[in-house]
């Protein structure tokens, strides 16, 4: 999955209309890393 397709899922599943594009400057691994991080406290919760 590329960065920018990741990042809009993060702005998703955060509920934001703030914009995440600073997190372009990551890695693809480390953007996924980051949604699977928030997907799962996102599910806790």
């Amino acid at each position: 999955m590329e960065n920018d397709e990741l990042i809009r899922i993060l702005e998703k599943v955060l509920e934001t209309e703030v914009t995440l594009d600073f997190l372009k400057k990551l890695e693809e691994k480390e953007i996924e890393t980051l949604v699977a991080c928030v997907r799962s406290k996102v599910d806790q919760g």
